[in-house]
């Protein structure tokens, strides 16, 4: 994917402080957008890259935030969404800060000097929880006072919930690089929320039709919706379609006006488009 740069025509500094920056950043590139206090979009920037470990990608960021003219600014508020495999999800009852710690390291790897982040999600009542370099959230709550950090699975489940429909199993999938987050549900209830790594479409196929089966999911009732990227090639679409019925893209053709790009697959931005509107 090619760098991706946008600005409004009228855009001035002069409002900044009523202004809401968002900001997803993985091992495929860093993307920011800026929405005004009518949450018009401002700006939008993709720089792609492409890194493996966690300390490449978090010295990129730390370098683009101090680089980048728009970053260094201040704003109202300030989100900053890792887009990482490694998170967990707790329900609200059993979410206890003296154990998280506990809870945490016997399901997933941490290094010495990380910090547990925390982020309730109010619509199914659980906790979002991720492990981050404790050096690095200092540097970021000392450029930005109003901070949220939440991992990208905040948005894609809150925006998913947000559309079930009752009496019916849907399946949400948000493909990321290396890794895809998914997310089954029935009614209003959540049956799974769980992240796997692939290397290959087969390997995408196998862990949803997996999960699918665990869950008692009625395919001839199941409403499907992918995001991320991915999900523009045509070959992925009519593979996955010979298992998985009933699916509908995420899109946002707006963007795709505003960048005047027909090609561009705007649905790996649309969680982060809507991640100030999570709260």
């Amino acid at each position: 994917m090619q760098n991706i740069y946008y600005l409004d025509s009228n855009f001035t500094k002069e409002n900044l402080s009523q202004y809401i920056l968002s900001i997803r950043f993985s091992t495929d590139g860093l993307s920011f957008c800026l929405h005004d206090s009518a949450n018009k979009l401002i700006a939008l920037s993709h720089q792609h890259y492409c890194l493996e470990s966690q300390d490449e990608v978090i010295a990129r960021v730390k370098k683009t935030i101090i680089e980048d003219d728009l970053l260094r600014q201040q704003y109202k508020k300030v989100y900053i969404a890792p887009c990482k495999k490694n998170k967990l999800l707790i329900p609200a009852h059993i979410f206890n800060k003296n154990y998280l710690s506990d809870i945490f390291r016997i399901s997933l790897p941490t290094e010495k000097n990380d910090i547990l982040l925390y982020r309730k999600v109010r619509i199914m009542e659980a906790y979002l929880i991720e492990s981050l370099p404790r050096n690095f959230v200092t540097f970021l709550t000392g450029r930005y006072q109003s901070l949220c950090i939440v991992n990208h699975a905040y948005s894609f489940i809150i925006n998913s919930l947000n559309s079930v429909l009752l009496n019916t199993h849907h399946l949400f999938i948000d493909i990321q690089d290396h890794y895809f987050d998914i997310l089954v549900t029935q009614s209003n209830d959540v049956k799974l929320f769980n992240s796997f790594s692939y290397n290959s479409v087969q390997d995408i196929i196998y862990y949803i039709l997996r999960c699918l089966k665990d869950c008692h999911a009625d395919l001839a009732n199941l409403q499907s919706v992918f995001s991320g990227i991915l999900v523009d090639d045509p070959k992925f679409h009519q593979l996955i379609s010979k298992y998985i019925p009933n699916i509908s893209i995420l899109s946002d053709n707006s963007l795709n006006t505003i960048l005047q790009n027909k090609e561009l697959n705007s649905s790996r931005f649309i969680h982060l488009l809507n991640l100030h509107k999570c709260e």
